[in-house]
């Protein structure tokens, strides 16, 4: 019996392939990502997760740098934990990427200053050459708490740049743009004010007060513009807050 109407398997051509972990696995959950093509799959064994799957296609070059930079933070002593990357590589047309999941992982909610900081200052100092290890979308729904330590995933913006405090202006602009944790005026004072967060953070890296003001005004003339009101109105209010022109455009998040 058929109930609701018949799908094409998205997961045709790969598979072959997924059974290697399936053997393992007694329960699984998939949802389509917002990435276009491709798909998220976790599995379980016993009650207890143990695999997750990202399959997107073949030119999905997010999922490659992530798949790269988890390779390179691998023996990286972090603080935090980063996913552990089991597979990548390309399966026909696809490309696939399997990492360990996390026992008893939740989204960590709103984080504490020190733990912020903890974060953006471990991510601002991990260098190579003057470039800084930048994961590029620290937001608070790509943090989770694990027992006894934070993990942080989702490493597809990653890169190493001139950037130490970006992480930490984002993680902060996305709580309040998108979860409303914080409103236009905290964000700003932590942006700016001497005893804010990214003046703070600044100190601990030993960089120069002057980097605070180019490293906020960085990140809102490069950061790509938004179409949701809400959340465009929201950047836009703390842009002009800080002295830095307002993005304006259509294009969605």
């Amino acid at each position: 019996m058929n109930v609701g109407p018949q799908v094409a398997n998205p997961l045709e051509d790969v598979e072959p392939f997924l059974h290697r972990f399936l053997r393992d696995a007694d329960g699984a959950a998939f949802m389509h990502s917002s990435m276009p093509g491709r798909c998220i799959i976790a599995l379980s064994s016993g009650g207890n997760p143990c695999y997750v799957l990202k399959i997107g296609r073949a030119d999905d070059h997010p999922l490659r740098n992530e798949a790269e930079f988890l390779m390179k933070v691998s023996g990286m002593r972090l603080g935090f934990r980063v996913p552990e990357l089991v597979y990548a590589d390309s399966v026909g047309e696809r490309y696939v990427v399997v990492t360990h999941a996390w026992r008893k992982a939740r989204l960590a909610g709103p984080l504490s200053r020190s733990e912020v900081l903890g974060i953006t200052e471990v991510l601002g100092a991990t260098k190579t050459g003057n470039a800084s290890l930048i994961h590029g979308d620290l937001a608070p729904w790509n943090v989770l708490r694990t027992p006894g330590q934070i993990g942080v995933i989702d490493w597809e913006a990653a890169r190493f740049a001139d950037q130490p405090l970006g992480d930490l202006i984002h993680y902060l602009v996305q709580a309040g743009a998108i979860l409303r944790w914080v409103d236009v005026p905290t964000v700003v004072r932590e942006l700016t004010h001497p005893r804010g967060m990214v003046v703070e953070l600044a100190a601990r890296l030993g960089l120069p007060r002057s980097q605070v003001a180019e490293g906020v005004h960085a990140y809102f003339t490069s950061f790509p513009p938004v179409s949701v009101k809400r959340v465009r109105r929201f950047r836009e209010d703390v842009a002009v807050a800080v002295g830095v022109p307002a993005h304006r455009s259509r294009e969605r998040v």
